[in-house]
């Protein structure tokens, strides 16, 4: 069975590459463009009406409301307090990172710093 993969980024080019390579290394992928859209699938995902993903991958700057807010509502239930988030972003900023880290996020990823590939390579081993 794949393992599924929530992609939560506003950026049409960076979810058309993510998904792209997400798919071709066999992972099914969910895609959100929006904060408040992530809340409400949370949410189905609490009530059990959605699938749980094996993953969560967090863009912090989301056109409604910051990624942070998403984490937050994660972390809230005791449904989904358990999942897996990776913080993908842009932006190299230590007050964000500590707000992550202190949400449990498990990596905080500067989308820059890596190729999809190596990306790639990062989620099977945390999916092992």
């Amino acid at each position: 069975m794949k393992k599924r993969i929530l992609l939560i980024e506003d950026d049409l080019a960076t979810i058309e590459l993510y998904k792209t390579f997400l798919n071709k290394a066999d992972f099914s992928v969910e895609t959100i463009r929006w904060g408040e859209e992530a809340i409400k699938k949370i949410d189905r995902i609490r009530r059990r009406e959605d699938e749980k993903p094996n993953l969560v991958l967090l863009d912090l700057i989301l056109p409604d409301i910051n990624g942070i807010k998403v984490l937050e509502e994660i972390r809230r239930h005791k449904e989904t307090e358990d999942l897996p988030v990776f913080i993908l972003t842009n932006y190299s900023d230590a007050q964000l990172e500590k707000m992550g880290r202190n949400l449990r996020s498990e990596r905080y990823i500067l989308k820059t710093d890596y190729t999809p590939k190596q990306f790639i390579k990062i989620i099977k081993e945390k999916l092992k």
